[in-house]
């Protein structure tokens, strides 16, 4: 196999891919619609091209980050898009957040050239794109997803095969409504905290050695506390996930409570105009409603 790959999208997370890639040796074209988001990755070493289908041409890997279906849409379709310059045998890797029917026509589209496509999105942000730590599940034909190994290790600390096409988006999706609920409890738990008089750091301590201690609790535990909002994750992209957690359970009809509300908490913080913030700064929508606006 030769280490060659492409990264489409260059945000916090692709920009974090590129450069463990680049790390483990490997040859990385990249393209983003906005390019002084490659800046970064270009310095680190990889070649920016003009087009996605210049940056795809001629790898065996290409890894796909759009922020959104748009993003996405804008790769893929058009004269310069993958679908048109896919190559047989080319294997393409959307770890994005979309919708399971989404890889369903990411499939197709691949599949009319002979290339393999598979969902692969992750759990983690910038420190666990950075550092290879990142938590991936695949969705996709099984042998394809067996052939893309090597490159899974590199990028995470642990993979999972979880079935066939959209079977990753959904445990994304699954995982995220997780995540989601956590910081948003946890930060409707430490107001509540303070505006009973008890110290922020000492019950944070507490909640960390406990039975539900967290790498979750902790970090947005102590971005609270320290006031950091600096972004590993932002709020924008939050509500953004959990509008997608909602239109999904919705086609399956599912009941998300939790997650409704959660989104529309997580709305709140956007129209405060937070949503450039990371996602814990949802804790300001609930010191706001306790009369601890900071």
């Amino acid at each position: 196999m030769n280490k060659t790959a492409a990264v489409i999208g260059t945000g916090i997370m692709g920009t974090g891919i590129g450069k463990t890639l680049l790390r483990d040796g490997w040859k990385v074209n990249c393209f983003n619609r906005t390019r002084g988001n490659a800046d970064s990755l270009v310095s680190a070493g990889a070649q920016y091209c003009a087009t996605p289908s210049e940056a795809a041409s001629g790898v065996d890997f290409v890894v796909l980050m759009p922020w959104d279906i748009n993003a996405l849409k804008s790769m893929l379709e058009g004269e310069n898009g993958l679908f048109t310059s896919a190559a047989k045998g080319q294997i393409f890797i959307d770890m994005s957040t979309q919708l399971p029917e989404t890889a369903l026509w990411e499939a197709d589209g691949f599949s009319a050239n002979g290339a393999e496509f598979l969902d692969a999105p992750v759990h983690g942000t910038k420190g666990e794109a950075n550092g290879g730590g990142l938590w991936i599940m695949t969705g996709g034909k099984k042998e394809i997803y067996e052939k893309t190994v090597p490159l899974l290790e590199v990028l995470g600390e642990t993979h999972h095969y979880m079935g066939g096409h959209g079977k990753g988006y959904a445990s994304k999706l699954c995982g995220n409504h997780l995540v989601s609920t956590i910081v948003a409890a946890l930060g409707e738990s430490m107001v509540l905290a303070e505006k009973a008089g008890i110290d922020r750091t000492e019950i944070l301590k507490l909640w960390m050695e406990s039975d539900f201690r967290s790498p979750v609790v902790d970090g947005v535990g102590n971005s609270i506390i320290s006031r950091d909002f600096d972004v590993s994750f932002h709020l924008r992209t939050m509500v953004k996930d959990t509008e997608l957690i909602r239109n999904f359970s919705e086609s399956i009809q599912v009941p998300v409570l939790l997650a409704n509300t959660v989104h529309e908490v997580n709305k709140v913080g956007l129209n405060k105009g937070w949503g450039e913030e990371n996602a814990s700064a949802v804790v300001k929508v609930f010191e706001d409603m306790a009369g601890l606006g900071k």
